[in-house]
């Protein structure tokens, strides 16, 4: 015959036999925060006895260099009756300190006076750790991003001042012999301009490239109206006679850094300008669409396009599908969007462009920008 009884209500022993079983360390301490009761992980980390840890004994197995802090923090919630929490690293049995995340509750009395206090310790020494190693990675990461930079901009600099010497001087040439250059000497004489200006581009994007999206710098965000935005930028880029940059009813505004949002969008207008194979009769336009806190824009030119199984490549660095004789800039306007729009906490992605033709690019943007964007002791 099968047993149907109920169980009975848990008991006393059955509570004290659930609190050893606990992963945390657990104490009680009476109304003046003098503990009376730990559990057995207490014990069995600290290597104590109760005779040694009662009242406040556990100071003993507190850190130095944090002791006086702990004590002063938990007097005081003890006083006030309120919640306690802090971190703090312990010392095991073996001798070797872990850091734990502790906290304590009062418990009161029908007449609002505290009769109880439960306290737990869990161990965070893990958690501290790679927060420590993180921490030192990110000092690690913006020293190099520094020097990146700065290694950037030297290069640019040095490297600018040749060019410009170059290019005098061809001018010269050109100014002393005008007349009497011959066809193929005329030719070659834009030629090297031509380059000239290609690698000063070239230095101007990869100072670009090394700022765009630099985690340590401060945006600051404005309200934007992205439609007059696009139409700023259609003057700006001064695109050839007949290109048509249409900016759609649908651009919002909202509230963004006001800077990388006019980069990317320029960028991306500038490039399918650039990359036209009939610019005389050339289409662009801007939509967007809001969702779920995000902004996606859409860049869509009727150009030739990019065919599918290069379109991951165009994002990478100095990445062009023809000879870099055929086409102007320096393959990096793509890399520098995603950059800066992942920076912004956004995705970037191509697609194909209306009825077959051209690309679409497509990047997210918050919404509202403003919303989104170790005290020394290794255990």
């Amino acid at each position: 015959m099968s047993d149907t009884s109920k169980p009975t209500a848990p008991n006393a022993a059955d509570f004290r036999n659930l609190a050893d079983t606990l992963p945390q360390l657990a104490w009680i301490a009476d109304a003046n925060g003098n503990i009376f009761w730990y559990n057995e992980r207490w014990y069995e980390f600290t290597g104590t006895t109760l005779a040694s840890m009662k009242g406040w004994g556990w100071k003993a197995v507190h850190h130095p260099d944090h002791i006086d802090r702990v004590v002063k923090r938990i007097s005081e919630a003890f006083a006030a009756g309120k919640p306690w929490n802090d971190t703090f690293p312990l010392r095991g049995a073996d001798g070797a300190y872990r850091w734990f995340l502790s906290r304590a509750n009062p418990f009161f009395d029908d007449e609002g006076r505290v009769v109880r206090w439960y306290g737990t310790n869990t161990d965070i020494t893990d958690r501290k750790r790679m927060e420590g190693r993180l921490a030192r990675h990110a000092v690690d990461l913006r020293r190099t991003n520094e020097e990146l930079e700065q290694f950037a901009y030297v290069a640019s600099h040095d490297l600018k001042a040749p060019l410009r010497g170059i290019e005098n001087l061809v001018g010269w040439i050109e100014e002393d012999l005008e007349g009497s250059l011959t066809g193929d000497v005329q030719t070659n004489m834009e030629l090297l301009k031509s380059r000239v200006r290609r690698l000063e581009s070239l230095l101007d994007d990869l100072l670009a490239y090394s700022r765009a999206g630099r985690a340590d710098v401060a945006f600051t965000f404005t309200e934007v109206n992205t439609k007059a935005l696009v139409e700023d930028l259609t003057v700006m880029v001064s695109p050839p006679e007949g290109f048509e940059i249409v900016a759609s009813d649908t651009l919002p505004t909202l509230s963004a850094a006001k800077a990388p949002l006019t980069q990317a969008l320029q960028n991306l207008i500038g490039n399918a300008i650039k990359h036209h194979d009939n610019p005389g009769n050339g289409h662009v336009w801007v939509d967007a669409q809001a969702s779920a806190g995000m902004v996606e824009f859409v860049v869509t030119d009727d150009g030739a396009g990019i065919p599918e199984q290069f379109r991951e490549r165009v994002f990478g660095m100095f990445q062009t599908l023809r000879p870099r004789d055929e086409v102007e800039g320096s393959g990096m306007g793509l890399a520098i969007v995603k950059k800066l729009v992942e920076r912004q906490g956004g995705k970037v992605w191509l697609a194909e462009g209306r009825e077959g033709r051209g690309l679409s690019v497509h990047f997210t943007w918050p919404q509202d920008g403003a919303k989104g964007v170790s005290d020394g002791f290794d255990g």
